[in-house]
């Protein structure tokens, strides 16, 4: 009976009811990051509009070559397009097929697998040793 009645029982008691779950639930809660800072490292904006450059330097380097016929254009228009296609990639992995994300990043990549092509068949007219290799593994693989 002298147990129940001494308040500081009640006072132990209350600190282990309320405390110790809110320290265990804080622990928890800093053990854990957020989904979308794991599932999105990139931002889908940053991406494209650095994809978008890329092409865009391709296709000046193209143009170069066009009025030049130097072949170093041609081969720097393909390191371009294929960074390009890669991160185009990349971007459309990282996203699910159920959103809008997914459907404007393969099409650009799309877009970018036809210019690729063009390189490829500008290539091929020039001298063998100046070929483009395929970028199957890249993402142009139709």
């Amino acid at each position: 009976m002298e147990m129940y009645s001494n308040p500081f029982i009640y006072f132990c008691l209350a600190i282990l009811c309320l405390v110790f779950p809110l320290m265990s639930f804080a622990q928890t809660a800093q053990q854990s990051p957020l989904p979308s800072q794991q599932k999105y490292p990139v931002p889908f904006s940053k991406s494209i509009n650095q994809s978008d450059r890329d092409l865009k330097v391709c296709k000046t380097y193209y143009l170069s070559f066009k009025k030049s016929r130097e072949v170093s254009y041609l081969k720097l228009a393909e390191t371009y397009c294929s960074n390009a296609i890669k991160m185009l990639k990349a971007t459309q992995a990282v996203y699910p097929n159920t959103t809008r994300f997914f459907y404007k990043a393969k099409n650009k990549r799309l877009t970018a697998c036809k210019f690729f092509k063009e390189l490829q068949e500008t290539a091929s007219r020039l001298d063998p040793l100046h070929h483009i290799k395929d970028v199957a593994d890249n993402g142009c693989s139709f």
